[in-house]
């Protein structure tokens, strides 16, 4: 899903600014696989573009470096596995992190797909100060990052391994 051609901030539209993107794909995986591979250090290592190379601090804190623009990112990765979310706070400051962006991962029998399906989908909030092409970029960046993630975890990639293997 791409965003509305209506990525303006101008005031004057009456439906103001695009404030949220979201976009999913179905992957032939388990939702404890999925759920690593979208929390932990390594498996983001491996799709986050933002945060590429993605490494973890003693206390939890994750760290990369941007493929746009080289800088260092910051996250905290908050994982509730009963509601198969990851709220992502992340920042350009270790201290100041928002919660900005959220995967969820929901099991395809609970939407009526076939057993060994999840629906992995990426959410993110449009910060009041980002301009349309940065906002473009996050849409797009996310578009491919969901891409990286089906197929990493559909060829096996995924940090949890034991939990990836079809339990037939």
């Amino acid at each position: 899903m791409v965003a509305s051609k209506n990525r303006s901030n101008d005031r004057s539209n009456p439906m103001g600014p695009e404030l949220i993107h979201a976009t999913a794909r179905m992957c032939k995986a388990s939702v404890p696989a999925a759920l690593d591979h979208l929390s932990t250090a390594k498996g983001m290592a491996r799709w986050n573009l933002g945060m590429f190379d993605t490494t973890q601090e003693p206390d939890g804190l994750l760290s990369g470096v941007s493929l746009f623009d080289g800088k260092q990112a910051y996250a905290r990765a908050e994982l509730d596995p009963h509601k198969g979310l990851v709220t992502y706070r992340i920042g350009a400051d270790r201290h100041r992190l928002v919660p900005r962006i959220q995967a969820q991962v929901v099991d395809g029998v609970a939407l009526g797909y076939e057993a060994g399906l999840v629906l992995v989908s990426l959410q993110t909030w449009r910060l009041k100060d980002m301009d349309d092409a940065r906002w473009l970029r996050l849409i797009t960046t996310h578009e491919t990052e969901l891409d990286l993630i089906k197929a990493q975890l559909e060829r096996g990639m995924s940090t949890d391994t034991a939990a990836h293997q079809d339990p037939a």
